[in-house]
């Protein structure tokens, strides 16, 4: 690293580290609500899951008439910090909601209670009873407001409005392409949503059936659809998340991970620095990177990792295309750039997602959608019994689960 660079490295590895700890520190507290560190689907974590599954359940249940919360800490013998950690998280996932003063099951929390009804009831559910609300930007907004929109409300993608109608999505992976292909010459707030929009917008009627969306989902490879009504009105949004809540609780039992899993798994070293993460999200048009040390999967990273740093993002970065793997070197008119502060002391390991959660490869595809909910993740390393990687089950792979290969 040239000398005349150091300072400004060692300020942004400073800063880097300390965002990224308070980043990973939230994620982790939220994971590990009531401990469970670094998880593999064992009989025991399976029962732990079990048993706050009913929690959850009977809380949001409580909740339908409107309950307080010294009534939830007295029913559930639940402590004061234990309350509010686990309210924090239901009213996250719009589960719950305050209403004078009481808390109150939303209607997405309808929903979940909906969830484990006669398996041939699902059904007879269409797309407006579960559609959420749009969370809309007009085109005129820039990247960075995209950016603090998906990190303020936990979300992977914002609606993108024309004359207050939609007409594109931006998501997580568009962001961090764009941060990856663009040469940086504007800062992120300089850069207008109308210059990245996706607009490759699915809609679907309110009367539409779930398998049509999760059909649409994977015939497009998209991960979300526009609810609309019969006049054309964009009424919400439906994801992969919403289909995978549902379908959770209404996969055959008989279905194991290993049958629906993607084998290639795209991987890195612990000490290769993003650049190479981002060559492979960008080459192989993919959300997840496992790290990956003697066979054994360590740690993961996906686009939403990318959001955070975003912000080193700058007029004044600089770009050197430092792989050595000759499947990811690109034509010269794909040489991506990235801030020089990133090339040479941002690695796998400073910015995975660790303590890791695997599932085992003979474990039910249900519980496979279940620990992604309970855990707001897209994606699980699976491992065999020596605990090697081989291979990743994603919620594409869960919808298709329904529908064919």
């Amino acid at each position: 690293m040239h000398s005349d660079n150091a300072g400004l490295n060692d300020s942004l590895q400073s800063k880097l580290k300390q965002m990224q700890l308070r980043y990973h520190q939230k994620k982790y507290t939220l994971r590990n609500l009531y401990g469970y560190g670094e998880i593999h689907l064992t009989g025991q974590s399976a029962a732990q899951f079990t048993s706050y599954d009913r929690l959850i359940r009977e809380i949001l249940e409580a909740a339908t008439k409107g309950v307080s919360k010294k009534a939830i800490v007295e029913n559930f013998s639940l402590s004061k910090p234990q309350l509010r950690r686990l309210t924090a998280e239901l009213i996250s996932k719009d589960l719950l909601r305050y209403h004078h003063g009481l808390l109150m099951t939303s209607a997405r929390g309808n929903t979940y209670l909906r969830k484990k009804v006669d398996k041939t009831s699902i059904s007879l559910v269409k797309a407006k009873g579960i559609a959420r609300e749009i969370i809309m930007l007009d085109a005129n907004k820039t990247l960075l407001d995209a950016r603090n929109s998906m990190l303020r409300y936990n979300i992977s993608r914002v609606v993108i409005s024309l004359n207050g109608k939609a007409a594109g999505i931006v998501t997580e992976k568009d962001i961090a392409r764009f941060l990856y292909v663009t040469p940086p010459t504007r800062r992120i707030n300089e850069i207008a949503l109308k210059e990245i929009i996706n607009k490759r917008l699915v809609t679907v009627r309110e009367s539409a059936s779930l398998e049509n969306c999760a059909k649409l989902m994977v015939n497009h490879k998209i991960s979300s659809v526009i609810v609309i009504d019969d006049n054309g009105k964009d009424k919400g949004i439906i994801t992969k998340t919403d289909m995978i809540e549902l379908y959770a609780y209404h996969l055959p039992k008989s279905v194991l991970v290993n049958e629906f899993m993607t084998q290639k798994v795209q991987s890195v070293a612990p000490d290769e620095t993003i650049h190479m993460i981002a060559m492979l999200m960008a080459t192989y048009k993919i959300s997840r990177v496992v790290v990956k040390k003697n066979s054994k999967p360590v740690g993961i990273v996906t686009t939403r990792d990318f959001l955070p740093i975003s912000q080193f993002y700058d007029i004044d970065s600089r770009g050197r295309d430092l792989t050595m793997r000759r499947e990811t070197i690109l034509p010269k008119r794909y040489k991506k750039f990235l801030p020089s502060g990133f090339i040479g002391i941002v690695l796998a390991e400073e910015i995975m997602n660790s303590p890791l959660i695997t599932i085992h490869m003979n474990t039910t595809i249900s519980e496979a959608a279940k620990i992604m909910i309970r855990n707001n993740i897209s994606g699980l390393p699976v491992i065999n019994q020596k605990e090697d990687l081989v291979g990743i089950i994603t919620k594409t792979d869960i919808l298709k689960t329904n529908h064919g290969k």
